[in-house]
């Protein structure tokens, strides 16, 4: 696997670098919001976890792949990925707290207003 990188890191140069760069920041946002959705104790309190950085993680892990490939396919390839991504993500978020909410799996306690009563 080391070999591997290092083929890839001299054959391509300094955007091997940024990519390599680009994927390790987006992997780093990516555990973080599966850690955040694991250690998070209600669902309305978990979608800042599923939402914010998972989107974030996966923007700089896409642009990895066009700086990695470095084509106008690779671009046109990842655009929609992250486009669709960017529309459902507030979709799901807002059913998974409305899902939370019917459930009353959440913590009244802690809400300052509770906009659905």
């Amino acid at each position: 696997m080391i070999e591997l990188v290092e083929s890839f890191v001299d054959g391509a140069g300094v955007r091997a670098w940024i990519a390599v760069g680009l994927l390790l920041v987006g992997s780093v946002l990516s555990l973080g919001a599966a850690v955040g959705i694991v250690r998070f104790p209600d669902p309305l309190v978990r979608l800042h976890a599923m939402a914010k950085p998972q989107v974030l993680g996966l923007a700089f892990a896409l642009a990895a792949v066009v700086v990695a490939v470095w084509t106008w396919t690779a671009f046109w390839l990842v655009l929609p990925v992250m486009v669709f991504q960017l529309f459902l993500v507030p979709v799901s978020t807002h059913m998974i707290a409305r899902a939370g909410l019917r459930s009353g799996d959440y913590r009244h306690d802690e809400l300052l207003v509770d906009d659905t009563e």
